[in-house]
């Protein structure tokens, strides 16, 4: 059964002269590279989650700190309108709901409904350690929605005290090229509801000058915690009116950047200060792709884009003050195309609208972060380490950045403008077994994307399979490792045996599906995958070995592995934490099927007993004592007693 991925997160906070508790309840994508997540107020709190979000490069669901890098501190949408008369009101006045970014009016929202929809059903994951023991692994809990036009969908909506109901629809794609942004489609309805009871409408009046804002925080940086103010930003798009007009050399879209900058440090891109690999080599992104001209307008039936919004963007503190102050924010300040430092706060202004009971002004925005491969940074941090580069030579590298972004701009400009029908993947296989063998490790799983026609041809386009592989931990560089069907010459089958594999690591699989093409009416004739995000075991797998029968087998094979064991040359684990399991690992092989390992230290004392039953021919150790401590630096010696008789062997350990 999968496990509901809601999380609730308690957070406190201060807001102007109370303290006040709630619970945030949200969901995350995480089908493609950008991890977001989308809560039911629309808002995420400024540094109130352990985890910020947009990270990326997303290339796994299992978390860790080196392998994502964050981009945005916060996310929020403002609400502003002037003359306004709400329930229990005598007098109009300017009115101001803030949905996120530092201050959330939470009295002022109710949250009405949090659905998240995906196309294809996450795979059923079972996991054989080789002893019996069966590990299955979780997936978020999701409506499965054949007929989605995207490959994942959180749909949130909440209504405020002004009587506007907002209603955001987030759009995540897994095909090539559409990787590396989420489309965000707002509505704002005067629905006049200002309750948890949709039907009821409490007001009844037109909404007038009505400034819509959507409030930020850039903070590039590699990891959580503190404030990086070295940040480079801008906007393009200020004349982006002329360019619709006609004039080529005005700006062609409307889009905020954000990439690490040389500001306070003395390098751009956080080189790492061993490997120099660019630690944050990403660029943000947040795109317009429409606004409401007004809101009688109607985009299912005709464009009514309005290209001279957003009509202000600009640095903007968000702390809150009155809210004639807070919609001077949204309408003060202009389009122009700004640029700076720091990381800090921005609001894009659209409006001002008036929107009559019942209808609607509709803002669709992208975020994006994009960037050189993963791959690409190892290599430029070696190249400047050697010398082979200058450092501008290394920055310009990772500036070719800035022409990902724009292509993934281009890309989401597309699926809207397709409205969100672009052509479909196949499903991944529905079951994945792994099972340990003895030097092997063995993959099955099913066949129905094998049977599954394209959704919008009806053609079956299915062609084979690919197996994807990371060692030590899934946030690891990936690499493909089999294909069968298409091209490759390798038969179909639903099975594979891995056997080029190294003793003490742990291994992550993922088998994805892959079509012939010949359905992709957007670029005719290319493969489309499925993603590898929703089709990978993240319960680790390690090969076994055969336990020695002889005594001369077991005296000639007992190993310990590494030895000696140093804890500066390890990476086994997560290598921000000393403390992980996996960089604390040592191995013992070359067993018989059931011993007692007794260790003890060069005076004789006794630290650990491990009874080996698992009739396998290793045995794994943490490093951690029978009294739960770490053992030191030092000699150590390892007494064997078995039915094949005892061995001692010696091993260092150096922390």
């Amino acid at each position: 059964m999968r496990n509901k991925f809601i999380f609730i997160v308690v957070v406190c906070f201060f807001l102007i002269d109370i303290n006040l508790f709630f619970a945030q309840t949200k969901y995350e994508h995480h089908v493609n590279r950008l991890a977001a997540e989308v809560s039911e107020h629309g808002a995420l709190l400024y540094r109130q989650n352990t985890v910020l979000y947009p990270t990326w490069p997303f290339d796994s669901r299992y978390f860790n700190f080196s392998g994502r890098k964050f981009y945005q501190a916060s996310w929020g949408v403002w609400l502003g309108t002037k003359d306004f008369t709400g329930v229990n009101d005598t007098i109009p006045n300017d009115a101001f709901v803030a949905c996120g970014n530092l201050y959330l009016n939470i009295n002022d929202i109710v949250p009405l409904s949090l659905q998240k929809r995906i196309r294809h059903k996450y795979p059923e994951v079972r996991v054989d350690d080789g002893t019996g023991n069966i590990l299955t692994d979780s997936f978020d809990d999701a409506d499965i929605v054949p007929s989605l036009k995207c490959d994942e969908q959180i749909e949130s909506v909440w209504t405020t005290s002004l009587g506007l109901t907002i209603q955001l629809r987030t759009y995540a794609y897994t095909i090539q090229d559409h990787k590396n942004y989420i489309i965000y489609d707002y509505k704002f309805i005067n629905t006049g509801n200002v309750d948890e009871d949709p039907l009821t409408r409490e007001l009844s009046a037109q909404l007038k000058d009505v400034w819509l804002g959507f409030s930020f925080n850039t903070d590039i940086k590699p990891k959580f915690g503190g404030t990086e103010q070295d940040d480079n930003y801008e906007y393009y798009g200020s004349n982006y009116s002329d360019w619709v007009n006609g004039d080529a050399s005005a700006d062609s879209a409307r889009i905020f950047l954000a990439w690490d900058g040389d500001y306070v440090d003395t390098d751009s891109f956080d080189p790492d200060p061993i490997t120099k690999e660019p630690q944050v080599p990403g660029f943000y992104g947040l795109g317009i792709l429409h606004a409401d001209k007004q809101a009688i307008d109607d985009l299912e039936v005709g464009s009514s884009d309005d290209p001279n919004l957003p009509l202000n963007v600009s640095t903007s503190s968000g702390l809150e003050s009155s809210a004639s102050s807070q919609i001077q924010k949204m309408e003060q300040g202009g389009n122009e195309n700004v640029a700076g430092y720091g990381a800090g706060n921005f609001v894009m202004g659209f409006g001002p609208y008036n929107i009559p009971l019942n209808e609607d002004v509709r803002i669709v925005l992208v975020q994006i972060v994009d960037g050189i491969s993963r791959e690409k940074a190892e290599e430029l941090g070696l190249k400047l380490l050697s010398g082979e580069i200058s450092k501008d030579e290394y920055e310009a590298e990772i500036s070719t950045g800035r022409d990902s972004l724009f292509n993934s701009l281009n890309a989401a400009k597309t699926a809207f403008k397709k409205r969100y029908d672009l052509p479909d993947p196949l499903p991944p296989p529905d079951t994945l077994k792994i099972t340990t063998g003895i030097g092997r490790i063995h993959l099955n799983w099913s066949s129905n994307a094998e049977s599954d026609p394209d959704p919008d041809t009806g053609v079956n386009d299915f062609a084979g399979y690919r197996i994807y592989r990371v060692a030590i931990t899934p946030d690891d560089t990936w690499e493909m490792i089999y294909e069968m069907g298409g091209d490759s010459g390798n038969p179909i089958e639903h099975s594979y045996v891995d056997s080029n594999i190294v003793m003490g690591f742990d291994y992550y699989y993922a088998v994805t599906t892959f079509d012939d093409g010949s359905q992709n009416q957007l670029n005719p004739g290319r493969s489309l995958e499925s993603s590898m995000l929703a089709s990978t075991a993240y319960i680790s797998t390690s090969a076994s070995r055969e336990p020695q029968v002889t005594s001369q087998g077991f005296k000639s094979n007992l190993r310990v592995v590494p030895n000696p064991f140093n804890i500066r040359s390890r990476n086994f684990g997560d290598p921000t934490d000393p403390g992980s399991t996996a960089n604390n690992k040592l191995l013992f092989v070359g067993l018989p099927a059931e011993c007692t390992i007794r260790i003890f230290t060069v005076a004789g004392d006794l630290v650990k007993t491990i009874h080996h039953n698992n009739g396998l021919g290793s045995e794994e150790w943490d490093q951690v004592t029978d009294s739960n401590q770490f053992i030191v630096s030092g000699l150590y010696i390892a007494h064997v007693e078995s039915e094949l008789g005892d061995e001692i062997i010696k091993f260092v350990v150096i922390r």
